[in-house]
């Protein structure tokens, strides 16, 4: 019988699927908050061997995703208020400098792809079709994370964005809250054609306080769905 080797780059190739796998049902929501992941369990279920899943979950532990507990695995980080505040504060000044990057470096072709985005929003919205909001929002901040020419810029903005996509996710399909994405893209849009870096920052500064208090409320709310269904059992 022939025995096939597993070549490294076999296994890193492998550990990258099973971390951008779980990583991609962290941060949409699918796999929840305070969910428990166990090696052995993940392992089983993604047919893979421990090794893999071992070394994804560390890396996304180092990311902020999973908090690990001794001989318990890693449970899925929750946020509280005061993260979301720390979070939203840190992606503000983050993104106003890469906003700014991006007005002095933004092409033609950049533009054309943000206003067509508007475009695409503003049809969404028409049509009430707006499970599509969450796509169009991060392909929208992702043009200006690219324009920045950044490397470094657009991971830590791509991360930072990352962490609230869940509850974004949540919200966004809702018609008021994608009609306020989309007012504040089109500030954002304008700003930059305008090359103010005043009004970039002010376009920003908006956009993202509206999507904080979004959060914070939808955090209250479920907190009180919980209390009333722990209290009452229903």
């Amino acid at each position: 019988m022939q025995v096939l080797k597993t070549t490294k780059q076999d296994s890193d190739s492998l550990t990258q699927r099973v971390y951008k796998d779980l990583r991609t049902a962290i941060i949409t929501g699918n796999i929840a908050g305070g969910t428990r992941l166990v090696e052995s369990t993940l392992a089983a279920d993604m047919q893979v061997s421990r090794t893999p899943v071992r070394e994804a979950l560390h890396k996304l532990a180092l990311e902020g995703l999973l908090y690990s507990i001794p001989r318990a695995g890693y449970i899925v980080e929750e946020m509280s208020d005061f993260d979301i505040q720390d979070l939203f504060t840190t992606r503000m000044t983050i993104e106003q400098i890469a906003a700014r990057l991006a007005m002095e470096q933004i092409t033609k072709d950049e533009l054309k792809r943000l206003a067509l985005n508007i475009k695409k929003t503003d049809e969404v919205l028409e049509s009430g079709l707006t499970e599509k909001m969450a796509d169009l929002d991060m392909a929208f901040h992702g043009v200006i994370y690219q324009a920045t020419r950044s490397k470094t810029l657009y991971q830590i903005c791509q991360t930072l964005s990352d962490h609230t996509l869940k509850y974004r996710i949540a919200l966004i399909h809702l018609p008021e809250m994608a009609q306020k994405t989309r007012d504040g893209h089109h500030k954002i849009y304008e700003a930059i054609l305008s090359k103010a870096p005043s009004q970039v920052d002010e376009a920003i500064q908006s956009h993202l306080q509206l999507a904080k208090k979004d959060i914070k409320d939808l955090l209250e709310r479920k907190r009180q769905e919980d209390f009333i269904s722990q209290t009452f059992g229903g």
